[in-house]
């Protein structure tokens, strides 16, 4: 199965294969704006957007942005995410692609991030995005507690000896089923890295711009979503994940076939019964008893007498 999802997601428009764009003169052109974000230019960015009165530090980064605190005009306590032009994930989505630029493709994840948490608040936690500026997601700030400048620590840093791990646990496999049946989306990238923990014991789940969602209507794979069946071994991917987290820390773990079972079996019925269909597919001996061999064999036969005069010499 491809992987490769979150470097073609939404961007069908812009892809070699793109109506209009097949032919080999066309190269992608380089980006002469700027060769990189560092924390000076993000804050130099974001201080830019007219939206932010100050930029109080820098609370994380990650493979493909920098992420910020900062205060707005309302004198909230604000997260914002500026997203870095060239990064090994950004260059990985570029590929592909023939004409948009390192700075584009930055702004387009930004976008991807805006709108996949703007959904996905509706149905788990999420950090409520608030405005979209170019490549900079700014959201909602979680801290550790009610009037800290400090962030929620990650599910990975946290010492768990006052909550109860086996629960946690459950709630981290509910969240991503709760994604799944009523979103339709799967995270794609679900790990103890991407899990903040509150003071009250609430998971909050984060960087979301690879997340993608799966198709309810039709079976295939298009531009902004993918096959259910597909979206079956992603959702596999990530409770794995997090199980071994669990597994190599707190010695808890669960069946992750039993899971994906359960998950499954919620699911509407027409796609419960395409995954059976595909998973048929991978033994066509079981859907074809040798009498139905021999008869389409037969048939072939004839179909070549009629066509040729000859029959079809058998192999020795």
């Amino acid at each position: 199965m491809k992987t490769d999802h979150n470097q073609r997601l939404g961007f069908g428009r812009y892809s070699k294969t793109a109506h209009g764009r097949e032919g080999p003169h066309r190269t992608r052109r380089k980006d002469r704006r700027i060769s990189e974000i560092t924390v000076t230019t993000a804050k130099s960015q974001l201080m830019s957007t007219g939206e932010i009165i100050e930029v109080l530090a820098v609370i994380g980064g990650g493979k493909e942005a920098t992420v910020l605190l900062a205060k707005n005009h309302e004198d909230e306590l604000v997260c914002a995410k500026v997203f870095r032009f060239f990064t090994s994930t950004i260059k990985k989505r570029l590929r592909g692609t023939i004409h948009i630029t390192a700075s584009d493709m930055a702004n387009l994840v930004a976008k991807q991030e805006y709108w996949n948490l703007y959904e996905m608040q509706k149905f788990v936690n999420v950090p409520k995005p608030r405005l979209l500026v170019d490549n900079i997601v700014i959201m909602d700030f979680i801290p550790e507690e009610e009037g800290s400048t400090k962030p929620a620590p990650l599910l990975r840093e946290v010492d768990l000896g006052n909550f109860d791990p086996e629960e946690l646990f459950y709630e981290s496999i509910d969240l991503l089923a709760e994604l799944f049946l009523k979103g339709y989306f799967i995270h794609g990238d679900y790990s103890e890295h991407n899990l903040m923990l509150t003071r009250e014991g609430f998971l909050i789940t984060m960087d979301v711009s690879q997340s993608v969602q799966y198709n309810t209507k039709t079976f295939i794979t298009t531009p902004i979503r993918i096959r259910i069946d597909n979206a079956v071994e992603l959702l596999r991917t990530d409770i794995e994940n997090i199980n071994q987290f669990f597994k190599r820390i707190y010695r808890i773990a669960i069946e992750s076939e039993e899971v994906i079972e359960e998950i499954i079996n919620e699911l509407p019925l027409k796609l419960r019964n395409f995954l059976f269909q595909r998973t048929m597919e991978i033994y066509p001996s079981e859907l074809y008893s040798p009498e139905i061999m021999v008869g389409k064999e037969k048939w072939r036969d004839e179909i070549i007498y009629h066509r040729t005069g000859t029959r079809r010499q058998q192999p020795k």
